[in-house]
């Protein structure tokens, strides 16, 4: 008997200039689906290829985020900084 092999359609998901918004929504989207996989003990090809996905979408991020160095540091020193100082 064949094994079945299953296959993720990555929908909303292209190669272009994206907003660093809609990459987390979908990186997001990602780690919810992973973390019901594990949850439900699925097969690990499964939850390896999503993870292999939401990799790829975390590099896209970092792309777009240090495509311009000054406002990657500016979000840098932004997120390190204590609110309300």
């Amino acid at each position: 008997m064949r094994a079945q092999r299953r296959t993720w359609k990555v929908m909303g998901v292209k190669r272009r200039e994206s907003n660093i918004e809609q990459l987390q929504l979908d990186l997001a989207a990602f780690n919810r689906c992973i973390e019901v996989l594990e949850k439900a003990d699925a097969n690990p090809h499964d939850v390896e290829v999503l993870t292999s996905h939401a990799l790829t979408i975390a590099e896209q991020i970092d792309e777009v985020r240090w495509s311009n160095p000054a406002q990657a540091l500016g979000w840098l020193f932004e997120k390190s900084i204590p609110q309300g100082r």
